[in-house]
């Protein structure tokens, strides 16, 4: 079996789940003395930003949901990419994108910045429509097992390769989310319509690989664990 053999021409709603500046930006705090009518104010304004944009006003949900990867001043390092070339992520379905996200999380908190307390991240979920003809990896995890290792190495390569031959991206096995697929643009162009669907408040304790999910203050929504993140 071949790895770049099969090309899917794919159209479909694609989840991404993105950092929030929800906790140090109040909008209205200083419109807005009651805390109640700033609740009100947020809410309006998730209503306005579920309208898809046009070309005019598209401008903040375009730059935030889309755009952001190819024009930010660093090019991190990822499973497709080497920091040499730009990458966004989604997810084929909005529990594929939440499991990615906890274990990302999980892991930068407890190996690259050492914390093991308790810790808030706040997070947005978008669907965003993708369009294109992307090289279909989803099959492949059996007989390319590196696709979904925790070694990077090999799935950077292949993400180089493919960018710089010119294709949008692949498609691809989650490595976190049992059943789980995932998609990887290397440019913008095939992704457009992004809608914020809603914002989640993320409670990662790092050193137990737990992270607790809301999306109403105080409401637990999910636990995930570091366990449930990795594929059997």
């Amino acid at each position: 079996m071949a790895l770049l053999d099969t090309c899917c021409d794919f159209s479909a709603p694609v989840f991404r789940n993105i950092a929030s500046l929800r906790q140090s930006v109040n909008l209205f705090d200083d419109l807005l003395p009651d805390a109640r009518a700033q609740d009100v104010a947020v809410v309006a304004v998730m209503r306005v930003r579920q309208v898809p944009q046009g070309v005019i006003d598209r401008g903040l949900a375009y730059s935030e949901a889309i755009n952001y990867p190819f024009e930010s001043d660093i090019c991190v390092a990822s499973r497709f990419g080497d920091g040499s070339i730009r990458v966004w992520y989604g997810a084929l379905d909005s529990d594929t994108a939440l499991a990615e996200t906890c274990y990302h999380q999980i892991m930068m908190l407890r190996e690259i910045e050492g914390i093991d307390r308790v810790v808030t991240r706040y997070r947005q979920v978008w669907r965003v429509q993708a369009g294109g003809l992307f090289i279909d990896l989803r099959r492949k995890a059996v007989a390319f097992p590196a696709l979904v290792g925790d070694d990077y190495a090999w799935p950077q390569a292949v993400g180089k390769r493919v960018a710089h031959e010119g294709l949008p991206g692949l498609l691809y096995p989650s490595a976190r989310w049992p059943g789980g697929e995932c998609l990887a643009a290397f440019r913008a162009s095939p992704l457009s319509q992004p809608v914020q669907l809603h914002e989640l408040t993320y409670r990662i304790d790092a050193k137990a690989g737990v992270v607790d999910v809301e999306r109403e203050p105080g409401r637990l929504l999910r636990r995930l664990s570091l366990a449930e993140l990795r594929r059997p």
